[in-house]
């Protein structure tokens, strides 16, 4: 794995969501293009020591994961970005309201994900809207499977009590 096109193409294949990851773990669009920046930046300079222990995707989370958290213990108090508004311009009435709707939820779930702790946080980002799987995660997070499951419980058990009023 050295090839210059096989780490394009795994750029490619993972950028939106090392972003992704970023962002859910940050909250800040711009601290996230810093993440997804600094861990192929990592990544190139360390892609001779992948050890293929496991999917290449898994390490490059890993890498991500760690420069989010180094980010995020440098600034405690970092501003969210606003929802960007979609334009509603010459949408039909039920359009508009299934747009702000669907907005309104958005919003509400990017809420309630900001209230996980970093840890609970980072497993149900790279579980449920990264796809990893369970023992990628544990992986990534550097700890056993059985945490990953207990992590995604308590998340799931928070997001249900911070989104009660819309399920």
């Amino acid at each position: 794995m050295t090839s210059n096109a096989t780490i394009l193409d795994l750029f490619d294949r993972t950028a939106d969501g090392v972003y992704t990851l970023g962002y859910r773990l940050l909250g800040d669009r711009h601290l996230a293009e810093d993440v997804v920046q600094e861990t192929f930046l990592a990544a190139l300079r360390s892609i001779v020591s992948y050890r293929d222990e496991g999917p290449i995707e898994a390490w490059l989370y890993r890498i991500a994961y760690r420069s989010a958290i180094t980010q995020q213990r440098k600034r405690r108090d970092l501003p969210t970005d606003p929802v960007d508004m979609v334009d509603l311009a010459g949408a039909g009435r039920s359009d508009v309201e299934r747009s702000v709707l669907t907005l309104e939820l958005a919003s509400a779930l990017d809420r309630a994900i900001e209230t996980l702790s970093p840890s609970l946080r980072a497993a149900f980002v790279l579980r449920q809207i990264e796809g990893l799987s369970t023992r990628d995660v544990a992986h990534v997070l550097e700890v056993s499977e059985s945490s990953v499951k207990m992590r995604l419980a308590r998340a799931r058990t928070i997001l249900r009590v911070e989104l009660k009023g819309y399920l």
